[in-house]
C-alpha cells in the first residue's frame, strides 16, 4: 500500500514538514512517482515509528542518522546497530534513574505538605 505525504503524515502523527526534514537529513529514503511526488509505504511507516521512538528516548540526531544508515546497509551492520542501541539504552537508564530520584523527592515533599495541611485542619 502506498500513501501521499498528507495521508502518511496523518497516519504516523507527524507533519509533512517533519517528514521532509527527515528525508533531507537522510533519515528516511522516499520513493517518488512519475510526477516527482513522494510515495510512502508501510515499510516507511516502520522506519518513521522507529525514528519517533528513538527521538522520544532522547537519542541524538547524529546517532539516529548512524542507526538508520546502518539499517539501510542491511544485515551486515546488525552488530553495530546493536552496540549503538545498547549504549543508548544505558544512557536512557541513567536518565530514568535521575527522574526516578526526582519523583521520589517530589513524593516526599507532597507527603510532607499533605501531612502538615492535615495537621493544620485537625488542630482547628
Amino acid at each position: 500500500m502506498t500513501y501521499s505525504i498528507k495521508e502518511f503524515s496523518e497516519m504516523v502523527g507527524v507533519s509533512a514538514h517533519t517528514l521532509r526534514f527527515y528525508e533531507r537529513e537522510g533519515l528516511i529514503k522516499i520513493e517518488r512517482d512519475d510526477n516527482n511526488n513522494r510515495i510512502y509505504s508501510d515499510k516507511d511507516k516502520l522506519w518513521v515509528e522507529t525514528l519517533l521512538h528513538l527521538k522520544k528516548s532522547g537519542m541524538s540526531l547524529k546517532d539516529m542518522k548512524q542507526f538508520i544508515m546502518w539499517g539501510y546497509m542491511g544485515d551486515e551492520t546488525m552488530e553495530e546497530r546493536l552496540a549503538l542501541l545498547k549504549n543508548h539504552r544505558k544512557k536512557v537508564e541513567e536518565e530514568f534513574e535521575k527522574i526516578r530520584q526526582s519523583l521520589e523527592f517530589l513524593d516526599t515533599k507532597i507527603n510532607f505538605y499533605e501531612n502538615e495541611l492535615g495537621n493544620c485542619f485537625s488542630e482547628n
